[in-house]
């Protein structure tokens, strides 16, 4: 086992340079870590603020505006990585300038037309998505930062590309989380903090402030390349949708488990709910973080053929997974009670639900690698199928199992969907696309 680690990572401290998987895999990790503190401490906040109830309502607010936000971005942020990746590799800089500006333009008319589109039919759109035209305030401001999240997203995907990790991944979470927590945290102290319109504001501040900073240092960086070469529109926006399709899946099994809960049982059950998966989000974090360092190697290996490389540099993400993750699994599945109890009593019901959910994490663990090989490959008819997938699983699981089940049954239907998809994803890309990730 020794000399198979060795033979996987290398000798020394150069495996931990920033040149290499381990040194950018340390970086991504000890940031995402940072933001997983200040968003576990922002929830913390928030619970101990407005309780069971504001819990589930504000989770129900940040999760539809991280939904609607993937439409805006229509998965231009991996066509980014994948294309400013290939275009450096090749040398070609000014094509991957031409790649950034022409998303960043897509963002912000996509944006746009939602606004108009939400303008004229939000009753309807409330009502079909909601159960009701009823609307909160944090709901309306949320709807706000799709923007500066959409915006923040691709400058750090072309940050990530052009191989600024570490700026990256600071643009990527941790600022804008960290932003909103000491903001909370000082309105708490205050006693100021009396409705979530309050968390609301300081969550879309914090967005305005990363995506600000994240366009800055890409300026910066970008400032010496020739002048950008547009690429064609059509093949840019197709060459999205079939993984925008796939972020939907992903982000949808959340959303709508949420919003079924909500409208089927009372608002401090969905608050239990959203506190456990609050602990498995910090895996999620781990398993993001490795990704995206993975995501632009895939990228640049694609783009001359060179499937050895690919499979490699899967295989490594997937052990470094399973070696940092699973201890924090177990602490889980072990002490889930106690750990739900750092809310409140009234969050301890949920302890049945995270450890669903972590067998749920679990699974995404082991099938990750695969999906990020099918997104940065650019195979885009198996990024549907592999979408459709996960999304078709958890509409029927949740109506099956929600009204009877509760949370309990939110985090079974989330968890047979990631076994799904992971089953799926690792059939694919093994069978079709010939990327034997595990073959000796």
């Amino acid at each position: 086992m020794i000399n198979w680690v060795r033979r996987q990572f290398g000798k020394g401290p150069a495996v931990l340079s920033m040149q290499m998987l381990g040194g950018q895999t340390l970086v991504a990790l000890g940031l995402k870590v940072c933001n997983a503190v200040a968003s576990f401490a922002l929830s913390l906040l928030i619970a101990r603020s407005f309780g069971a109830d504001g819990t589930g309502r504000f989770g129900v607010a940040v999760t539809t505006m991280t939904l609607i936000s993937y439409v805006v971005i229509c998965g231009m942020n991996n066509t980014v990585i994948r294309n400013v990746a290939g275009d450096l590799r090749e040398n070609s800089p000014g094509k991957a300038r031409g790649t950034v500006r022409l998303a960043a333009t897509s963002v912000i008319v996509a944006f746009g037309l939602l606004a108009i589109i939400f303008l004229g039919a939000r009753e309807t759109l409330m009502k079909v998505a909601f159960g009701s035209i009823d609307a909160s305030a944090e709901l309306y401001i949320m709807l706000l930062a799709v923007l500066p999240l959409a915006l923040q997203r691709i400058a750090s995907s072309a940050l990530r590309a052009s191989g600024n990790v570490f700026v990256s991944q600071v643009i990527d979470g941790p600022l804008g989380t960290t932003v909103t927590a000491v903001g909370m945290l000082a309105f708490v102290v205050f006693g100021t903090a009396r409705s979530l319109v309050t968390p609301a504001i300081l969550y879309l501040a914090g967005l305005i402030i990363a995506c600000g900073c994240g366009w800055f240092f890409y300026r910066r960086i970008a400032r010496h390349w020739p002048a950008p070469i547009r690429p064609a529109l059509s093949p840019f926006i197709i060459a999205g949708v079939p993984v925008l399709v796939a972020d939907i899946s992903n982000i949808f099994t959340e959303w709508y488990t949420i919003v079924s809960l909500g409208n089927l049982w009372p608002t401090a059950i969905v608050g239990q709910y959203r506190a456990a998966w609050q602990f498995v989000a910090l895996a999620s974090m781990v398993q993001v973080a490795m990704l995206s360092i993975l995501g632009p190697r895939i990228a640049g290996a694609a783009r001359v053929g060179n499937l050895a490389d690919i499979a490699a540099a899967a295989r490594k993400t997937f052990v470094l997974m399973l070696v940092l993750l699973t201890p924090l699994f177990l602490v889980m599945l072990v002490l889930a009670e106690e750990l739900l109890g750092l809310f409140g009593p009234e969050f301890v019901a949920g302890a049945p639900a995270l450890r669903i959910l972590v067998i749920g994490q679990f699974f995404r663990t082991l099938g990750s690698p695969f999906g990020s090989i099918l997104v940065m490959t650019g195979n885009q008819r198996w990024i549907l199928a592999y979408a459709f997938l996960g999304i078709i699983p958890c509409v029927a699981l949740v109506a099956i199992l929600v009204p009877g089940m509760g949370a309990e049954g939110a985090a079974w239907a989330t968890s047979a969907t990631a076994l799904v998809r992971v089953v799926s994803a690792a059939l694919i890309v093994n069978s079709v696309l010939k990327i034997k990730v595990f073959k000796r």
